[in-house]
C-alpha cells in the first residue's frame, strides 16, 4: 500500500511539472506554422505565449531549469530566428516571467480591440527589464 502511494505522489508531482508546450494566437493574415516549427526546434524553449496582431509578434518564453542562466542569448538568438522568418512584423521575444505572465493573460481575455495598447504596454516591460 505505501508503494502504491509512493508512486501516485511522484506521478501527481511529474505531472504537475510537465509544463511543455506552445500557445499561438494569432489575429493576422500571417500562417503561424513557421513560428511553430521554429518553437518546437528549440530544446531549451519548455513553454511559449505568441500573439500575432497586427503588424506585432510578441512571445514570452520560459526556458528549461539548466538552462536559466543563459535566457537572455536564447531569447535573442530565437528573436532572430523568427524576425528571418517573418520579416515585416516587428517581433518582441523575452525570457522575462512578468512578460510570459501578461502576454497569457492578454491572450485569455475576450476582448481583442485592446490588444495594440496591451501590446505596447508589454513591450515597455520588456524594454525596462534590459
Amino acid at each position: 500500500m505505501k508503494r502504491i502511494n509512493l508512486l501516485l505522489i511522484i506521478l501527481i508531482l511529474l505531472a504537475g511539472c510537465s509544463e511543455l508546450g506552445t500557445r499561438v494566437e494569432n489575429t493576422t493574415d500571417y500562417q503561424d506554422e513557421p513560428l511553430q516549427e521554429i518553437l518546437k526546434a528549440e530544446d531549451q524553449v519548455k513553454l511559449a505565449f505568441v500573439l500575432l496582431h497586427e503588424k506585432e509578434m510578441i512571445a514570452g518564453i520560459r526556458v528549461n531549469t539548466f538552462s536559466r542562466f543563459q535566457k537572455k542569448k536564447i531569447a535573442a538568438d530565437l528573436q532572430k530566428k523568427i524576425e528571418k522568418a517573418y520579416p515585416e512584423l516587428n517581433v518582441t521575444v523575452s525570457a522575462d516571467s512578468k512578460v510570459l505572465l501578461e502576454t497569457e493573460k492578454l491572450m485569455d481575455q475576450k476582448n481583442k480591440d485592446e490588444y495594440g495598447k496591451k501590446i505596447k504596454e508589454i513591450q515597455s516591460i520588456e524594454k525596462e527589464q534590459t
